[in-house]
């Protein structure tokens, strides 16, 4: 029996609407920062604002960080789904497609972001063997990889090790609430945010040249 290729199209259209849609929510979490930053200067540090104004201000404030959080967390809940679905799929294709060498699986090229220490080594492994088999060529262990990995990766690593600080920083502010500690902790989240960014989009090209040489090799099964 004939094996069946998957079409990656559908998945590779959701995959790309989330990469953007990751950059559009970082964006708008780094400009959600800054103005807390200004507010908190101003009346802090400059004393721009009466008591009254502040907290009015203050509300406001934190009333749009609750709305950012939330779209942020929905977005980044789902695209983990998505993108790992994204990854079986591709690794998939390539092993249904006769290509020999191969040594990630479709399963673990989403299982090895699960296992400590190796995750921080494999997940890079595997979608860099994905991205040389779609060439679907008998040599394709010897393609170069582009840029775009070595710079995806490390602000997948730097964006790891930024939000953990984050998320310790933001912990200890039930205690220490000061306005420099906000201040800190917003530019963690600042450089956080910017990782991500960096991040989605070399993933995308990524994505992108992945998709066209899995298309080509789609569609001459489809013709065979």
């Amino acid at each position: 029996m004939a094996k069946i290729i998957p079409n990656n199209q559908q998945i590779t259209k959701i995959v790309r609407a989330f990469l953007y849609g990751i950059m559009a929510v970082c964006l708008a979490n780094i400009i959600s920062n800054f103005m807390q930053i200004n507010l908190l200067n101003d009346y802090f540090v400059n004393n721009l604002y009466s008591d009254e104004t502040y907290y009015i201000l203050a509300e406001k404030n934190d009333l749009r960080v609750a709305w950012i959080a939330l779209i942020y967390s929905i977005v980044i809940f789902f695209s983990i789904f998505v993108i790992g679905r994204w990854l079986f799929v591709s690794a998939k294709i390539n092993h249904l497609s006769g290509l020999t060498g191969l040594k990630v699986s479709p399963g673990w090229s989403i299982g090895w972001y699960f296992i400590p220490f190796a995750n921080l080594v494999m997940p890079y492994r595997s979608l860099r063997e994905t991205y040389k088999a779609s060439f679907n060529i008998e040599d394709w262990q010897d393609i170069r990889i582009p840029f775009d990995f070595p710079i995806w990766w490390t602000t997948w690593l730097l964006s790891s090790v930024l939000g953990s600080i984050y998320n310790r920083l933001s912990l200890n502010l039930e205690e220490n609430s000061s306005y420099e500690s906000w201040n800190i902790a917003s530019y963690f989240d600042i450089s956080f945010d910017i990782m991500l960014i960096l991040n989605a989009v070399f993933l995308k090209n990524i994505v992108n040249t992945i998709y066209e040489n899995q298309r080509v090799t789609i569609l001459k099964e489809e013709n065979i």
